[in-house]
């Protein structure tokens, strides 16, 4: 019998632990959706030579997403994909060309991570929270 009540007690403090431990759980993932999720606005790939005094030595694809704070700046961050992908190949375009982002023939991906971010606070403005990731960066030789 002795052993019988330990065995419930303790059936019972593990029952308390993991409803408590379930219930914090619960409102912490609640006050996380209050702020408003996560939003990614995925974008074209973007193919760009790399030209040198020879001609295209190689290309570069990247895929880019825009992690934004919620649904609205998803839709406005959705209508400005256009002039972002242009200001974009413009940037990358030069910098990759003058060798700028490349050391030892490698691309610099935090540098690449650093303009893409630059140029998308300037195209987007200060009002809408963003965050470039990028997805899949590619080189391949000519």
């Amino acid at each position: 019998m002795r052993n019988f009540s330990f065995l419930t007690f303790l059936a019972f403090v593990l029952f308390c632990t993991l409803s408590f431990s379930s219930a914090v759980s619960f409102a912490s993932e609640k006050k996380e959706g209050d702020k408003g999720s996560s939003e990614y606005v995925k974008l074209d790939p973007l193919l760009l030579p790399i030209i040198d005094e020879d001609g295209v030595q190689q290309v570069v694809s990247m895929v880019v997403a825009i992690e934004v704070g919620g649904v609205s700046d998803a839709d406005k961050v959705k209508a400005m994909r256009p002039k972002l992908t242009d200001a974009y190949i413009q940037d990358m375009y030069g910098i990759l060309n003058r060798h700028a982002a490349l050391k030892g023939g490698i691309i610099q991906v935090k540098m690449i991570k650093e303009r893409l971010n630059k140029i998308t606070d300037d195209v987007v403005g200060d009002d809408i929270d963003t965050e470039v990731l990028l997805q899949v960066v590619q080189q391949r030789p000519i």
